[in-house]
């Protein structure tokens, strides 16, 4: 479902929209190839520069294409370049006049996902704005080539519009697993979109996970998810985000995004494209390529930026154990909070985050030196009740997280390539 405005009828640039130009926002750069399926790009780029007041630039590029036959290869001469350059700058004016827009245009001529991503970091432009193809496959093979190409090479979020794109977003759909690149797509979709719009902020969780445990109406509230998005919607909410809310999915990430997007509709979909954080949950390399090739709306892909990810705000004093102390620190951790909820949740990297055990109480944690392994211990009371033991070798670190009282708030065992948290509930 896509929102809809009427299409201006006179020219206008970005500094006549009636909102004071900040010289100090990085501008916005519109990729286009002067063809109508990318006027929605330049339309989506005027809606979004009259709500931000940014200065846009347009770059076309057109890609020399030698003439090879057998035992011969004739590239274009250097006229022709520049007559073909010529004619699609002519296009791209007939497409601003077309769609009533009039913005600064750089041609150029070579690879043009390369000399779009330099020319973005070169402006320093803080989004693409290209083109998103039709949803036939062959289409959307041929067309959004370019859109993972940029993806790939550059640092500069991509927003990838789909056709019939014409104002500001209203209902967007944010993957987030809390990784920086997450964080800055969610926060770039509440800084362009309606501000009386919807924010709902989707966390995938491991297809290895038996959701009929976790996936309760209350599970995006508790432990250490819950905590990492209370501290992104607080941050959000001083975006002027009138409406945000959270939602558990489970199963595989790109799946599962798509599926449920076939019930709320989005005009707009955010994910993070790369790089992962303390507590990475999805593949969001694949999972944005996915979404690229089979979306039925609007993207907008973001890489990571410099800076830590919520999960690695969230403690306020960490205490890392010397390996001679690991088991008498870990009586100690066990003496201060036998009885407290927990959850256990492992990571590995190479099949995400999956959580063991939630909502059970705390028994205890040892480490035998004799066999190098720790033991963590959850449990209910009596014989009938939940009991749980993970028992981890490998062992490389422990630590331990409190909050600014000094109490207790989880336990990290990192070993091999991944890590165990113990997660205790305030």
């Amino acid at each position: 479902m896509a929102t809809t405005v009427q299409q201006p009828k006179t020219r206008a640039s970005t500094r006549s929209f009636g909102v004071p130009q900040r010289a100090n926002i990085a501008p916005l750069l519109v990729a286009t190839d002067a063809s109508q399926a990318a006027d929605a790009a330049l339309r989506a780029a005027h809606a979004i520069a009259e709500h931000t007041g940014q200065q846009v630039l347009l770059v076309a590029v057109h890609e020399p294409v030698p003439m090879a036959v057998p035992e011969v290869v004739v590239a274009e001469s250097p006229d022709t370049e520049a007559e073909r350059r010529a004619y699609l700058r002519s296009q791209v004016r007939d497409q601003m006049e077309r769609v009533g827009l009039e913005w600064p245009l750089e041609v150029a001529t070579g690879n043009p996902a390369a000399i779009i991503t330099t020319l973005a970091r070169n402006i320093g432009a803080s989004m693409v704005i290209m083109g998103l193809g039709e949803h036939g496959l062959f289409e959307r093979i041929l067309e959004d080539e370019t859109v993972l190409k940029v993806l790939r090479l550059g640092t500069v979020p991509v927003l990838a519009v789909a056709p019939g794109f014409t104002a500001l977003p209203v209902n967007v759909l944010a993957a987030v697993d809390f990784s920086v690149s997450s964080v800055r797509a969610a926060s770039l979709a509440a800084d362009l979109m309606s501000p009386d719009g919807r924010l709902t902020l989707a966390h995938v969780l491991s297809p290895d996970l038996d959701s009929g445990n976790w996936l309760t109406s209350n599970s995006a509230y508790h432990g250490t998810v819950g905590r990492a998005f209370d501290l992104l919607i607080a941050d959000l909410g001083r975006r002027r985000v009138s409406q945000i809310e959270r939602k558990m999915l489970a199963g595989d990430p790109r799946e599962a995004l798509i599926d449920y997007s076939k019930r709320i509709f989005p005009d707009l979909i955010v994910a993070g494209s790369h790089g992962y954080g303390f507590l990475s949950r999805l593949l969001l390399g694949s999972v944005s390529q996915h979404l690229v090739r089979t979306a039925h709306c609007s993207l907008l892909i973001a890489p990571p930026a410099t800076g830590p990810s919520y999960l690695d705000e969230l403690p306020q004093v960490t205490t890392r154990f010397e390996t001679y102390a690991w088991a008498e620190r870990l009586e100690e951790f066990t003496r201060r909070n036998a009885g407290r909820q927990a959850t256990i949740e492992v990571i590995d990297p190479d099949i995400g985050a999956q959580i063991e055990e939630t909502g059970t109480p705390f028994v205890g944690v040892s480490f035998d030196p004799r066999d190098g392994r720790v033991q963590i211990m959850l449990g209910d009371d009596g014989a009938d009740g939940r009991h749980l033991t993970r028992t981890i070798g490998g062992i490389k670190a422990i630590q331990v997280l409190r909050d600014r009282a000094g109490r207790d708030i989880l336990l990290r065992v990192a070993h091999g390539r991944g890590q165990t948290l113990l997660t205790l509930e305030r």
